[in-house]
């Protein structure tokens, strides 16, 4: 089995598990190794959800028993992604401003 990364059409990151000799095209077909799409059990919007997929990825969180284990990359995870919210909301204030 052969480790591949690929991204979907919303623009999410996973890993997966090919056996030798199987083409790429087939890559969304392997045993996916993560991560999981968590996002989507909490009912998260798009853009943030993908965000949030995408900084897990990064982050090698696949599981439930790794993400108990590093709480405070969770919280990285999410400062990170309001982050993002917080500069475009500001972007948003100064954009009104100059209307």
């Amino acid at each position: 089995m052969i480790q591949h990364d690929y991204t979907d059409d919303r623009g999410r990151q996973y890993r997966v598990l090919l056996p030798a000799g199987i083409p790429e095209s087939e890559i969304d077909k392997g045993i996916p190794v993560g991560p999981p799409d968590v996002v989507d059990v909490l009912g998260l919007p798009e853009p943030l959800a993908t965000r949030i997929h995408n900084k897990l990825f990064e982050k090698k969180i696949w599981s439930a028993t790794e993400a108990r284990k590093q709480p405070q990359v969770l919280q990285g995870i999410l400062r990170s992604v309001l982050m993002l919210d917080v500069h475009r909301l500001m972007e948003a204030f100064v954009d009104l401003d100059r209307s």
